[in-house]
């Protein structure tokens, strides 16, 4: 299919020397973020004991430890990490994280090959980026599957072809290939307060090693797979026009929403609003009769009032606003045993109310609109609305806020402000070679 030579093309001719210099900024800050969202994981115990389970052998560096593995190994192990805290960047238009997918698969082939440079790692972390975000961005996901460990795979392979060098024939196999490896995952894993969901990531970026791999031992693919499994499996529908329409002039990696927030993006609508109020005037939480929360379809999923495990109450609305007016805060430590089991937190989530308003779901995808009423003991009623978040696209995060989030994410890492340089420096090739140096190629 034309659409799909064209995406190969793509893959293997774009320079990150002749892009807009305002998208090469762009893709280090998203580069920056999403590496500050590995290094904060690795401080969760399971991804420290999944960690503990492999050999230390191996010509990759493991991203934020001192250890190496296998390339596809260290692939696994980076997305794991960097999806466990919820603090990893995401995109509207695709559907889901693409960073992730395409920053991991790379970090792992990029550190096994000292002998590329950091501009050849930059790179293949745009190409993949954009190469998996399209993807999403052409199919229609069935309601039952989450994004994560989908089209994901389709960035990380882009990403490992590009290191490797592949013609644009090979990569379109390797972009088959990789169709096939993706997975079946559930969109409620999440809700149930299931941690898999933190492993769909990473097994996407191993797999897109794997289809490269796959290329150079001579495998075939099936014909137009991408579409295939995108829009009959995964996918109700895959429209090719999409893939491939402004290729190249618009850059998706442009458009992401970053996070302040350790929870899903859709929890975080609301405590934009909560935080509104806050600034207005004090919110005696123990005066609190009901919240209601009124919002879009899929925000509206998340209305679990009991959460049990960190990544339940992650992806609870009425726990993370609980979290934030009792606790004060909804960064990582927040969401540890102390706070899951707090009897006044847990009060106070059980009176709030998640609702689906179908005219505010008909807003999407330019709007995220999110509503919420504060009843109070006294009988006083409080209202207030937003359209947005701080960290979406249309609303930014300053760069000094994006700093100050990354050195919290890597809090304990020594060096941390000088990884944050060297990720920033990526329009700089001095800079980004220190950071090799640093983290990958020690």
């Amino acid at each position: 299919m034309p659409a799909f030579e064209d995406l190969a093309s793509f893959i293997q001719s774009t320079d990150i020397n002749r892009i807009p210099p305002s998208i090469r900024h762009q893709t280090g800050l998203v580069l920056a973020d999403t590496l500050g969202a590995i290094l904060a994981g690795w401080r969760e115990n399971d991804v420290q004991a999944i960690g503990r389970c492999y050999a230390d052998a191996g010509t990759a560096s493991v991203f934020g430890q001192p250890r190496k593995a296998d390339a596809a190994t260290a692939a696994f192990l980076t997305g794991f990490a960097g999806t466990a805290v919820e603090l990893d960047e995401g995109n509207y238009a695709a559907g889901g994280h693409p960073a992730i997918h395409a920053v991991a698969a790379a970090l792992a082939e990029w550190s096994a090959r000292p002998d590329l440079p950091g501009e050849q790692f930059l790179n293949a972390v745009l190409v993949g980026y954009e190469a998996g975000a399209r993807t999403g961005m052409a199919m229609t996901l069935r309601p039952a599957v989450h994004p994560h460990g989908t089209w994901g795979v389709i960035g990380a392979a882009a990403a490992v072809a590009r290191l490797r060098g592949f013609s644009p024939e090979a990569t379109l196999t390797a972009l088959e290939l990789a169709a096939s490896l993706s997975l079946a995952t559930s969109v409620t894993a999440s809700l149930r307060g299931s941690a898999i969901r933190n492993i769909y990531a990473g097994v996407a970026a191993q797999n897109g090693l794997l289809a490269c791999d796959l290329v150079q031992a001579g495998m075939s693919s099936e014909p137009n797979g991408i579409a295939v499994v995108f829009g009959s499996v995964t996918g109700s529908r895959f429209a090719h026009e999409k893939l491939v329409d402004g290729l190249g002039e618009r850059w998706l990696i442009a458009e992401p929403f970053l996070k302040l927030a350790s929870s899903c993006r859709e929890t975080q609508g609301a405590l934009e609003v909560i935080e509104g109020m806050l600034s207005e005037a004090s919110i005696d939480p123990f005066q609190i009769e009901t919240i209601r929360v009124t919002t879009f379809a899929p925000a509206s999923a998340l209305k679990e009032t009991g959460p049990v495990t960190p990544i339940g109450a992650r992806f609870s609305i009425p726990f993370v606003l609980a979290l934030r007016l009792m606790h004060g805060s909804v960064w990582i430590d927040a969401f540890g045993e102390e706070k899951l089991r707090d009897p006044a937190i847990r009060a106070l989530a059980e009176r709030v109310r998640v609702v689906e308003d179908p005219a505010m779901t008909r807003r999407l995808p330019t709007e995220r609109p999110c509503r919420i009423e504060l009843s109070m003991t006294n009988g006083s009623v409080r209202v207030a609305e937003r359209t947005d978040a701080f960290g979406d696209p249309g609303h930014p995060l300053p760069e000094m806020a994006l700093k100050e989030k990354f050195l919290r994410m890597a809090d304990g890492v020594p060096d941390a402000e000088a990884a944050w340089i060297g990720a920033r420096a990526a329009d700089k090739s001095q800079g980004f070679e220190a950071f090799s140096r640093l983290f990958l190629h020690g």
